[in-house]
């Protein structure tokens, strides 16, 4: 299968050493890349810091691991680099939420998302009719409107990707406004897009946000869709790893 995106910059590998705050992963790279370029002795250089894309908790970025970045020649950033993925034990995980919406978008375009059979897209951050915004607005094949909120999932243990995995006000804000656009007569759809193949299932994260796993079992009874597709990332390019994930509401 065609890949649905393809990573265009360069990959560089380096190791994670930490991370000093929500949007910042500071990486060694073997090749001496870094703050100080290395010390003339060749001793390693300080580590380089690179920007995530990705505000959650991302236990998935260990000390250690592997992770791939993507240098930005911008003399007003404060990060040299992009966080791309990391290698969880030999699957890559995407390091970037801001994807997701892209990868739901270029499935429906091919028309491989079961859920979403004869959709198309009509327009990207649509107002709703009340207030604010959702990611998509979607032609159903009769013609008829419908919206689409996009959320990035990571967080998967022993198959299970769990979702959220930080408390999220405005992950439940955004269950409420598809909750009133079901109420209003619109048709609406919550789809979670698993950055990484390794998933059999979905849920939402009870743990760590019970609000959330609440909310989204009273969305689904009072009819808001409630989906999950899985994407492999493969350097440099993005695939369908699953349309179809079930998601189940515990």
């Amino acid at each position: 299968m065609e890949p649905l995106l393809t990573h265009e910059g360069r990959l560089l590998e380096g190791t994670v050493v930490d991370r000093p705050n929500r949007f910042v992963v500071r990486v060694r790279f073997d090749d001496g890349a870094g703050e100080d370029g290395g010390d003339a002795d060749g001793s390693a250089a300080d580590p380089a810091r690179a920007y995530l894309a990705d505000p959650g908790a991302l236990a998935v970025l260990r000390p250690g691991r592997t992770v791939l970045c993507s240098p930005v020649d911008d003399p007003d950033r404060a990060t040299d680099y992009d966080a791309i993925a990391v290698d969880a034990d030999g699957t890559y995980v995407s390091l970037r939420a801001v994807l997701a919406n892209d990868l739901f978008e270029r499935a429906l375009a091919r028309d491989a998302l079961p859920a979403f059979a004869g959709y198309a897209v009509e327009r990207r951050e649509p107002p709703l009719p009340d207030h604010g915004r959702t990611d998509f607005r979607l032609e159903t094949p009769d013609g008829d409107p419908a919206y689409v909120e996009v959320k990035s999932c990571t967080h998967v243990e022993a198959g299970v990707g769990k979702f959220p995995d930080r408390q999220t006000e405005r992950g439940r804000r955004h269950l409420r406004s598809l909750r009133g656009l079901v109420e209003a007569g619109h048709e609406a759809h919550l789809t979670f897009v698993v950055q990484r193949p390794d998933v059999t299932r979905v849920r939402p994260f009870r743990a760590v946000d019970p609000a959330f796993a609440d909310r989204l079992a009273e969305v689904r009874a009072a009819g808001v869709g409630v989906h999950a597709i899985a994407v492999a990332f493969d350097p440099p390019h993005f695939r369908l790893a699953d349309a179809a994930v079930p998601v189940e509401l515990v």
